[in-house]
């Protein structure tokens, strides 16, 4: 059975697109839940060393904005009678945080999205969701977001 629902999102309207899907299931199955954002901080090799200088960040300020959106998507899911919970987690991988949370929490399931980085970026970071896939303890439901859904979600 399905009792404890994970939903990776980063504040984008791409990762948004699982949540109907979560939504779903939980409705279906009455389960909880857990709406989770992991601010990633990259390690960064000195610049000494050919790596890459990273500004200062404010993690209080982030944590705060992501919990707030978290927050706001939570209403929504229990103006449905669903129950919600938020999770803002720091780490160095989004991936290992999604997995370790799951594992750590007894996750039934993960909904997320194949939406990411690509280029550079994704070397850097590697792909979340196909690690997700093949790590997670768990089933996971990936939403497959079209390259429409792409265009659409940054205005153009």
């Amino acid at each position: 059975m399905i009792k404890k629902i994970l939903v990776p999102l980063d504040g984008s309207k791409l990762a948004e697109k699982a949540l109907p899907y979560a939504e779903s299931f939980a409705l279906k199955y009455q389960a909880e839940v857990t709406l989770l954002w992991v601010l990633q901080h990259p390690t960064v090799v000195p610049m000494d060393y050919g790596g890459v200088g990273v500004p200062p960040v404010d993690t209080m300020m982030e944590k705060e904005e992501a919990r707030n959106y978290l927050n706001r998507l939570r209403t929504e899911f229990e103006q449905q009678n669903i129950p919600t919970r938020v999770a803002v987690l720091k780490s160095h991988s989004v991936a290992d945080a999604i997995i370790d949370l799951a594992r750590k929490e007894g996750m039934d399931m993960i909904v997320k999205t194949t939406h990411g980085r690509s280029g550079l970026s994704r070397w850097l970071f590697g792909n979340v969701a196909a690690k997700v896939l093949q790590q997670a303890p768990c089933p996971v439901f990936l939403v497959r977001v079209s390259g429409q859904d792409r265009t659409a979600a940054d205005g153009g």
